[in-house]
């Protein structure tokens, strides 16, 4: 009980802290530079299957840096060993990641401390808990992870390991977008969606198709169909869309995109 109560404070402390800090941002202003692959630095896809969290050195690598050095090796003959190695660090991927991931977390990695999250909510590699996932999440984002605060609003919203609270996950969302997270704005768009915000709902869905989201251009595209949006706001929008997009693109993504699809790993 004492844990609970513990991690209630945690999170209602972080809140308030979040919410001072970005108080005077503009929750609509478009998102800011996104992070780069440290190999190719090209802005990392919003596509979560075209990334991977590296445990040896905790870098998030896009899939064309993985595929050009994986195919790399395989045509210059390079033993398996080579091939298995991290496109950034060149050391082979670990074992045991759980173990990888506890020495990242020693060293304040906030990455690391969402990948544990995810762990435990799976039961991926250690037991199963909804609440120490919630304390991976909660020190995650006291180190700064802004995905980290769209996940701690997710778990108010289905009401994991907290009670269900949507003022609260509403609040968490917004620290998110605000700090820069695509997917905050999405989850945004949509529950204001549901309680009939509509000029919310499309604010939110505007910056996230600003900044490449695909199924916001989509959902945007069929609002200017029944004339909720005007030709000129669409049209805005969609050459911010296609401008992020190009950011993000390069051969080697596509590669690897198309191998994906062949493989049967992009569905």
């Amino acid at each position: 009980m004492a844990a609970v109560l513990e991690l209630k404070a945690r999170l209602d402390n972080l809140l308030a802290t979040a919410k001072e800090e970005t108080k005077d941002m503009d929750l609509f202003a478009p998102v800011a530079e996104r992070e780069e692959c440290p190999v190719c630095m090209i802005p990392i896809p919003l596509d979560a299957k075209e990334i991977t969290f590296m445990p040896c050195c905790g870098k998030v690598i896009c899939s064309g840096c993985i595929h050009r050095g994986v195919f790399s090796s395989l045509a210059n003959g390079k033993p398996d060993h080579e091939i298995e190695k991290c496109s950034f660090c060149r050391q082979l991927t670990p074992k045991n990641q759980v173990k990888a991931l506890k020495i990242l977390m020693k060293r304040n990695d906030s990455q690391a401390y969402m990948q544990m999250a995810f762990r435990y909510k799976q039961g991926e590699g250690v037991i199963q808990s909804n609440t120490k996932s919630l304390e991976m999440l909660i020190r995650a984002a006291e180190l700064g992870d802004i995905e980290a605060f769209g996940k701690l609003g997710s778990y108010y919203e289905r009401g994991i390991a907290v009670e269900q609270d949507e003022s609260k996950a509403i609040e968490f969302y917004e620290v998110s977008a605000n700090k820069g997270s695509v997917h905050a704005h999405v989850m945004l768009a949509e529950i204001h969606g549901k309680k009939g915000n509509v000029d919310e709902s499309i604010g939110h869905l505007t910056v996230a198709a600003s900044a490449g989201n695909q199924e916001s251009m989509d959902d945007l595209m069929d609002l200017y169909k029944v004339k909720v949006i005007s030709k000129e706001d669409l049209a805005k929008t969609l050459r911010a869309h296609q401008t992020s997009l190009n950011e993000m693109k390069s051969k080697e993504r596509e590669d690897a995109h198309a191998f994906g699809e062949s493989m049967g790993l992009m569905a």
